[in-house]
């Protein structure tokens, strides 16, 4: 008779182990999908930014004006000394 309380006692034991990987994965789904509807709002938000950006722009063009000005002043980026075209 104690073969079979040690037979259930191990079932219960290996269900609750069970249940507990079940509950360590439903953390790391509920992490996920709060991740996500985190990252669909930084994707709005850079829209947002962008389109803001886009708006002001048009609205001054003298702005865009001075933008390719000092894009065409500083280029794409900083040049090392070593790097400089020697044209």
């Amino acid at each position: 008779m104690s073969e079979q309380a040690d037979r259930y006692g191990l079932r219960a034991r290996q269900l609750r182990i069970l249940a507990e990987l079940h509950r360590k994965r439903a953390a790391e789904l509920d992490k996920a999908a709060e991740l996500t509807l985190a990252s669909r709002s930084m994707h709005r938000l850079a829209d947002l930014l962008t389109e803001a950006e886009t708006r002001q722009l048009a609205e001054h063009p003298d702005l865009a004006e001075l933008n390719v000005q000092l894009e065409g002043f500083y280029g794409e980026g900083p040049v090392r000394p070593d790097e400089e075209p020697t044209t």
